[in-house]
């Protein structure tokens, strides 16, 4: 009773009165340590700056693929076949699904979504068109997509396309701008209420599963921090956090009964480097700034020995054995801060008399700022290592903590020096890690979005790498490929790989269960605002 009087208070403060009249007996609440931007609830929104609930609960993609294990789940498509030569991919669309407004969803849909991408290709943040995607048609409950060669990595981009209605979107002619705050999705929740403190989705009643989802409503309650979400977890004012703490074991599961969490390795921590800026555009100096950076140290302050420094290739464990040669898995960057201080004296960055580090040109470098979100202690206790490192070889720093939307648009637009982010891109091979953190069609110059290649790097020799790799599906070419672009990135270093990454989902499970886990990995623990979270909502269950 106190904590269902704690929630009560917590969102009155937040929502509409009309709203607190329609209280749904069975919520299931999301603690998110961030505050979230305006309301936008379009899906095709670059970077995710949409609203948290667009694409994990009221929009809904044609197939989702788990990262873990490469499960294919079926979402609106049930089915898909490539030809024999890879060329054309056919998915059969699910029947008796309607869009939220009642109209039927239908294989025209999808086939709009698709070219409603061509039309505008800045919502193409996939560069799926790019990808040699020739024509996508509906003919009857089925979609074919017609490729000019052969393109199978294409799938997992076009399975994970949130798909729109045609009735809706046919109407928008702006769609950069659209906020989209009454959508019409085919998903298992509907939008209701919107607050800077609080969102919530209702049941959609009319949802093509019928015994689910198990819950009435979904609350997310935005808190400024880690510990502040992570605080109310551990009141129990909240069932779920995807919270970057910094002992999950000691810190979380110990504090009580209830208390667990479900971290997966799936990507690396990374600090980026601006190529598209002196002097993080040489690469002699990523190298030695790479070297005097404790990678280790780093990852067992941020996560108290729980996650192990990450591979120089950005490749994730579980992937390395299969796609590294011996010696590309063996290749490391030490920690040698006297060997970074010399190679950044031959490199021209010499140190004047008071050991501050100088520019080619003479100058005194100025502070450099690293880029963090606000309020995330993982990634602001990287930057205080990485500070300190820096520091001895007459490099200053000034860690820069931002807001949500500004942390991620500094990293697209390229304003910043240095970052600490996530790898923006990932798959069950490293082919999609690779795509979209260095493929050109990634990019963009300053001041414009790039999707997904936040170091604006590029190199001929990756780019017709990533070529060789799609255009193939013979192993040995693939493997060759890939590491052709994991030796080219270890030598220029446009990011230094700094820790395994976790997909971060703390439970509170005195009030419901179901929730994904080790031994049940029906999705990869991704974040909330995800399409593999969908699973998760919709398998949750009261106690």
């Amino acid at each position: 009773m106190k904590r269902i009087a704690a929630l009560t208070a917590l969102l009155a403060a937040a929502l509409t009165t009309s709203a607190l009249a329609q209280q749904p007996k069975t919520v299931f609440t999301v603690v998110r340590p961030t505050q979230w931007g305006s309301y936008n609830l379009n899906p095709f929104t670059p970077g995710d700056q949409h609203l948290l609930p667009t694409n994990s609960v009221i929009y809904e993609s044609l197939f989702y693929i788990n990262t873990l294990n490469s499960k294919v789940t079926n979402v609106l498509g049930t089915k898909y076949a490539w030809s024999k030569d890879a060329t054309t991919l056919s998915v059969t669309t699910r029947d008796g699904v309607k869009w939220t407004d009642g109209k039927p969803f239908t294989a025209n849909d999808v086939a709009f979504t698709f070219n409603y991408l061509k039309k505008y290709p800045a919502l193409d943040t996939s560069a799926i068109w790019k990808s040699g995607l020739e024509s996508v048609k509906a003919n009857g409950k089925t979609v074919t997509f017609t490729f000019a060669k052969a393109n199978v990595s294409t799938f997992q981009y076009i399975a994970h396309q949130p798909i729109v209605p045609e009735h809706v979107w046919s109407a928008i002619t702006s769609p950069l701008t659209e906020t989209n705050q009454k959508p019409v999705g085919t998903g298992p929740f509907v939008f209701d209420t919107y607050s800077q403190q609080a969102l919530r989705v209702l049941k959609n009643a009319n949802y093509w599963m019928p015994s689910q989802p198990y819950v009435d409503a979904i609350v997310w309650l935005s808190t400024n921090s880690n510990d502040a979400a992570l605080l109310k977890l551990l009141k129990g004012e909240a069932d779920y956090g995807y919270i970057g703490v910094s002992d999950p074991e000691g810190g979380y599961a110990k504090k009580g009964a209830n208390n667990t969490y479900y971290w997966p390795v799936t990507g690396d921590n990374f600090l980026y480097f601006n190529t598209a800026k002196a002097p993080f555009n040489d690469a002699a100096f990523r190298r030695a700034l790479s070297q005097a950076i404790d990678t280790r140290d780093v990852a067992q302050k941020a996560y108290a020995g729980v996650a192990n420094a990450a591979h120089p290739s950005g490749m994730i464990p579980g992937q390395q054995q299969e796609w590294l040669t011996a010696s590309a898995r063996n290749t490391t960057v030490k920690y040698d801060p006297a060997a970074a201080d010399a190679a950044l004296s031959k490199a021209g960055y010499k140190k004047n008399a008071q050991g501050q580090r100088l520019g080619k040109d003479g100058k005194a470098l100025p502070a450099f700022k690293i880029l963090v979100g606000a309020g995330w202690t993982d990634f602001i206790t990287m930057a205080q290592v990485i500070s300190e490192n820096l520091k001895k070889v007459g490099i200053n720093t000034q860690i820069d903590q931002q807001a949500w939307s500004s942390y991620a648009g500094g990293l697209q637009t390229g304003t910043y020096d240095m970052g600490i982010s996530w790898g923006w891109g990932g798959g069950p091979t490293p082919y999609y890690l690779y795509n979209q953190s260095f493929g050109p069609e990634f990019s963009a110059p300053v001041g414009k979005t790039a999707a997904s290649n936040l170091a604006r790097y590029t190199n001929p020799a990756i780019t017709a790498a990533l070529a060789q790799f799609r255009s193939s599906s013979d192993e040995a070419t693939q493997k060759k490929a890939i590491n052709t672009i994991a030796s080219t990135i270890m030598r220029d270093m446009p990011w230094l790989p700094l820790t395994d990454r976790f997909e971060f989902s703390l439970y509170n499970t005195s009030r419901f269960t179901g929730f994904p886990t080790k031994q049940a990995p029906y999705n990869a623990g991704t974040a909330d605002d995800t399409i593999g979270a969908r699973l998760m909502y919709l398998n949750v269950k009261p106690k």
